[in-house]
């Protein structure tokens, strides 16, 4: 069984690296993609090494702000946020001189960006049903279907309940063997 981890291990171990006082600031020009087709670009300023930017590009990236996705990001970094570099949805950026908290806290908050703008309609649905539950009298249609197309075919489906919320998975299996697989597996 493959294990993945909810944060990004590149990420992760690169701002290890680049935080490490006793290491001096380098440029950085590094493209990075998630196997769910997230792309990262960290990269220093040319004319400023110690300023180093994160950026995230995600296809589902304005589903994600629909339903809440930048108000989450920002109770998580609203320090390091900058306007968004081209091409990217959204850019954090550390001065490596200063970076405004424990490093290792910093480094394993911004490994887990992706997983943070994700959180954004599962923290809506559960506040939500946490509402809807404690109201005598439910109208169901403040019921919110969220869907997030994260990756080509496939898709996320979120709503909330009184009583529950409901998540789908939309998963697409290409590969005759995934097929055979997830038929044994899912039945």
């Amino acid at each position: 069984m493959i294990l993945l981890d909810y944060h990004n291990r590149i990420i992760e171990d690169t701002l290890k690296t680049r935080f490490n006082p006793e290491n001096k600031p380098k440029p950085v020009d590094m493209s990075i993609v998630d196997f769910d087709g997230v792309s990262y670009h960290l990269s220093t300023l040319d004319d400023d090494d110690a300023k180093l930017n994160l950026s995230i590009r995600w296809k589902c990236w304005n589903e994600l702000v629909q339903y809440g996705a930048l108000d989450v990001l920002k109770r998580e970094y609203s320090r390091w946020i900058i306007d968004p570099e081209h091409g990217y949805d959204f850019t954090l950026q550390f001065d490596l001189n200063n970076i405004g908290g424990d490093p290792e806290d910093v480094i394993r908050r911004v490994s887990l960006l992706k997983r943070n703008a994700m959180a954004a309609p599962f923290e809506r649905a559960f506040d939500a049903q946490s509402l809807a539950e404690q109201e005598d009298h439910w109208d169901p249609s403040s019921s919110q279907l969220m869907t997030i197309h994260y990756r080509d075919g496939e898709a996320i489906y979120v709503q909330n309940q009184q009583d529950r919320v409901t998540v789908i998975f939309s998963t697409l299996f290409k590969e005759e063997t995934d097929r055979v697989f997830a038929k044994v597996f899912l039945q």
